[in-house]
Parts: C-alpha cells; structure tokens; sequence
C-alpha cells in the first residue's frame, strides 16, 4: 500500500483539514479579542466570510464538520448561545453545498453576492435571537446594521480575501 497524497482521507487531505480548521480557530479569537472591540455598532464577521468561502470549496461532509466545530468553538470564545452559531454556519454550509455546482463559483461577483446574501440572513436570525434571549435591538438599528452595513462590509473582506487567497481556496477543492 502506497502513500498517495491526492487521495481523500490520506495524510495530505487531513493535513490541510488541520490547517483550514486552524485558521478557523485563529479567526475565532481574531474576533473574540480584537475586530469586536473596534466598534460597538458593527463588526466585520470574518469567521461567517472564512465559512462561505471554505463551504465553497472543500469536500460538502469536511466543511459541515469543521464549520460546526468552528461555531461551537465561536459560541464558547465569544460567549453567545452555545450551539447556535454551529447550527447557522452548518445550515450555510449545507445551502453552499447544495448550490455550488450550479453556480460559477470561480467567478468573484457571484462568491460576494453569495456573502451578502448569507450575511443578510445570518444578521436578521442573529439579531431575533438576540431579541428574544438579551435585550431587543430597535427594527431601524436590525435593518440598518444586519440588512445593509454589515453585509457590505463583509462583502468588502471577502472581495480582499478572495482576492488574495483565491489561489489557495481552489487548492481545497483539489483534495
């Protein structure tokens, strides 16, 4: 038996699981430590953009592992509802993962319409489950923040990212 590293399951595909899941974990306390306490009235969600762009590219069973374990890690680190984060970034991954081969996911306009899009709708759950365990957020504030500023923002860091590690993000999809 040959080691073969284009192989699924073999060490060249774990490691690069690892290291996606590394950056995930490093995002994570990026966030955690430092983005959210640039502003109070918004912040740029890296690890929602880190999720999309690998949902996008890796294997549909890897991602929903590693986003899942990512949002439950998220949860813990930042301190929101344990659980709901994951189930968000896996319920994005699986539509991602339902999608993707029908889309031209090379082409850089259709990957940020697909942020803005996912961001629109994991503003608006996150700001009803903020509504209903902390304390209600203002409609106009939701709408302005979760509908409008945020979503560009991050379509902005995706634009960048995809831009800079594009080469990298078609190497996933190698595996």
């Amino acid at each position: 038996c040959q080691y073969n590293p284009s192989k699924k399951g073999s060490i060249g595909g774990s490691m690069k699981n690892i290291v996606v899941f590394l950056i995930g974990l490093f995002l994570i306390f990026l966030e955690a430590f430092f983005t959210n306490h640039i502003s109070s009235f918004l912040s740029i969600d890296l690890l929602l953009i880190y999720i999309i762009l690998i949902s996008l590219y890796m294997d549909k069973s890897y991602a929903l592992i590693e986003v899942g374990l990512l949002g439950l890690l998220s949860d813990l680190v930042v301190g929101g509802i344990v659980g709901i984060t994951a189930l968000l970034f896996m319920a994005a991954s699986y539509f991602i993962s339902t999608v993707e081969k029908s889309i031209f996911k090379d082409k850089k306009l259709i990957v940020l319409f697909l942020v803005f899009v996912i961001s629109i709708v994991y503003s608006i759950i996150n700001a009803v489950v903020s509504a209903i365990f902390y304390v209600p957020v203002p409609l106009i504030l939701v709408l302005l923040k979760g509908v409008i500023l945020i979503p560009l923002l991050n379509v902005g860091v995706a634009f960048l990212a995809y831009s800079l590690f594009g080469d990298l993000l078609m190497k996933l999809r190698e595996e």
